[in-house]
C-alpha cells in the first residue's frame, strides 16, 4: 500500500507543504454544535514566547473538561505539554499545534491550564484556545484494520486479544487478478516450507473467524503481479475491470463464496489519468450490483487521488466503507502522518466534498517513514518500547527498499497520544471509524499497544500514562 511512485511522493510533498498552513481552522460542527465551549469566557494570561516558556490559559472559573483545541498564529511549534493549574505532572504531550490541534486526555478539573512550549522553531504565539467535556463511547464506531493473509495464518493466542478489538479485518496480500479477471492466490513460504495460496486464504479466514467472531473479513483483491501479461499495474486493471469485467466478478463473487468472506475491497495505487479512475469507479458500481446487499465492497483511497482526479461524493456511492489513506503525505518536516494534514485536513476536506462521512474511515498508521523521505516504512513494535507516549520521532537506523543499509535517522510514527488524538477527533467529527496499516505493526504488550489506545478512545476512556 506504501510503496509511492516518485511522481506521486513530488505531488503529496507539494500538496502537503502548501496544507501545513499558518492559518487557524474551524472545530467541526459535530463538535461544537453539542457541546459547550468551556474556554468562551477565559482568556490568556501569556501567548507567547520562546522554546521553554509557558502561555497560561485563565477560565475564570473552575471547570471539567477532557479535550483541549489548541491554535497557533504561525507554525513554530514543535513540542509542548499541557498542565491543569499548578500540576507537576502534565495531562497531555505532544509534538506540533500549528492551525488546529485536538488535544484529548482523562477528566480534568481547573481554573487554569498552562501550556510549556519545549521546543519551537522560533517564537511562538496561541491565538485561540477552546475547551470541551465530551462523554461517552462511539457505538457503530468501525475499527477496520489491514491483515497481512500470513500474520492471520499464524495468528498467536497474544495477537488474538488485540484482535478482538477489531470489527473488520481486510486479508491482504494473498489474493490478486490478472488481466483476464482471473483470481490467483498466491503461495507463502512458512518455516522454510512452501504453503499452497488456498490454504493460506482458507486457514487465515479460520483463525480470525475463531479470535473474532463477531467480525467481518473481506478480501483485498490487488492486480499489481505481472503474471505473464507483461502489462502494468495500470493497464491490468483497465483491461480487467472493463474488457473483462463480467469474468471478474464472477470470479470474485466465486471467491468470496469459496471462503465465506463478507466481501471484497479494491487497494488501486496509482491510476494516472482520469479516464482510469473512471473505469475503476464505473467497475465499482457494477460490481457493487452484482454483490447485492449482502456482501460489502470497500476500496482505499487516497486525499492525492480525490484532489488530483475530482473524485466525487457519487463516485463513493457504490461503496460501504472507504479506507482512507491518511498517510504518507510528507509535510514540509518530513512528518508523514501529522495530525493537521492527516486528521483534521484530510476528514474536512472529505466533508467539503460531501461524502457520506459515516462512511469514511479514518487511515492510522502503525509504521514509520523517515523524515528524509527514504523508502523505508518501519514498524511501530520494533520502537514502542523507546518512544515516548508524547512524542512521534525516534532515531532510527534502517535499510530502504533498495536494500542499502542507512545511518540513524528521524523515522516519524504515530505514538500512542497520537494515535488515541486521531481515533478521538474521528469519533466527535462524525467519522465512520478508523482504519489501520497494518495489524502485524503493532506491539502486543498491553501497555505499549496502539490497538488499545483505539480501544479505550472508542469506550470513552483514557489510559494513557
Amino acid at each position: 500500500m506504501k510503496k509511492l511512485l516518485s511522481v506521486i511522493v513530488v505531488a503529496v510533498l507539494v500538496f502537503s507543504a502548501a496544507t501545513l498552513c499558518a492559518c487557524s481552522d474551524k472545530t467541526p460542527d459535530a463538535i461544537s454544535s453539542k457541546y459547550e465551549d468551556l474556554a468562551e469566557s477565559g482568556s490568556f494570561v501569556n501567548d507567547g514566547g520562546k522554546a521553554g516558556d509557558s502561555a497560561v490559559f485563565d477560565f475564570g472559573k473552575t471547570v471539567t473538561l477532557n479535550t483541549v483545541v489548541l491554535k497557533e498564529k504561525g507554525d513554530n511549534v514543535t513540542s509542548f505539554r499541557i498542565y491543569a493549574d499548578d500540576a507537576v505532572v502534565p495531562v497531555y504531550g505532544n509534538d506540533f499545534i500549528g492551525g488546529y490541534r485536538y488535544c484529548t486526555f482523562g477528566e480534568t478539573q481547573v481554573n487554569k491550564l498552562r501550556i510549556e512550549v519545549l521546543s519551537a522553531d522560533g517564537d511562538w504565539k496561541l491565538e485561540e484556545l477552546e475547551a470541551y467535556m465530551i462523554k461517552g463511547n462511539a457505538e457503530g464506531f468501525a475499527v477496520m484494520s489491514y491483515i497481512n493473509a500470513d500474520t492471520a495464518y499464524l495468528l498467536s493466542e497474544e495477537q488474538a486479544d488485540a484482535a478482538r478489538i477489531v470489527t473488520q479485518f481486510n486479508v491482504f496480500g494473498c489474493a490478486h487478478f490478472d488481466a483476464d479477471g482471473n483470481i490467483i492466490l498466491a503461495d507463502y513460504e512458512i518455516d522454510g516450507e512452501k504453503v499452497d495460496g488456498a490454504e493460506i486464504m482458507r486457514v487465515a479466514v479460520e483463525n480470525i473467524r475463531k479470535a473474532n467472531p463477531a467480525a467481518t473479513v473481506v478480501a483485498t483483491v490487488l492486480g499489481n503481479k505481472d503474471f505473464g501479461d507483461g502489462m502494468t499495474t495500470i493497464a491490468r486493471h483497465n483491461e480487467a475491470m472493463k474488457n473483462n469485467a463480467s469474468a471478474l466478478t464472477a470470479n470474485l463473487l466465486a471467491f468470496i463464496n469459496e471462503y465465506g468472506l463478507d466481501g471484497v475491497s479494491f487497494d488501486y495505487e496509482y491510476p494516472e489519468k482520469k479516464k482510469d479512475f473512471d473505469i475503476f469507479t464505473d467497475y465499482l458500481e457494477d460490481l457493487d450490483k452484482a454483490l447485492g446487499s449482502g456482501k460489502l465492497l470497500t476500496a482505499a483511497i487516497s486525499d492525492w487521488c480525490i484532489r488530483t482526479f475530482g473524485y466525487s461524493a457519487k463516485d463513493f456511492e457504490s461503496l460501504d466503507s472507504i479506507e482512507l489513506m491518511a498517510y504518507d503525505m510528507f509535510d514540509d518536516r518530513g512528518n508523514h502522518s501529522s495530525f493537521y494534514n492527516s486528521c483534521y485536513s484530510i476528514l474536512s476536506n472529505m466533508k467539503k466534498k460531501g461524502v457520506e462521512m459515516t462512511k469514511v474511515n479514518l487511515g492510522l498508521p502503525f509504521y514509520s517513514r523517515p523524515m528524509n523521505g527514504d523508502s523505508f516504512w518501519g514498524s511501530y513494535s520494533d520502537v514502542a518500547d523507546v518512544l515516548s507516549p508524547y512524542e512521534n520521532s525516534v532515531m532510527q537506523e534502517y535499510v530502504d527498499l533498495e536494500g542499502v543499509a542507512k545511518p540513524a535517522a528521524l523515522n516519524y510514527y504515530n505514538g500512542r497520544q497520537l494515535i488515541y488524538d486521531k481515533t478521538r477527533f474521528a469519533i466527535d467529527s462524525g467519522a465512520g471509524g478508523v482504519m489501520i496499516w497494518h495489524f502485524g505493526c503493532d506491539s502486543f504488550d498491553n501497555e505499549l499497544s496502539l490497538f488499545k489506545q483505539i480501544d479505550a478512545a472508542v469506550n470513552g476512556e483514557y489510559i494513557i500514562k
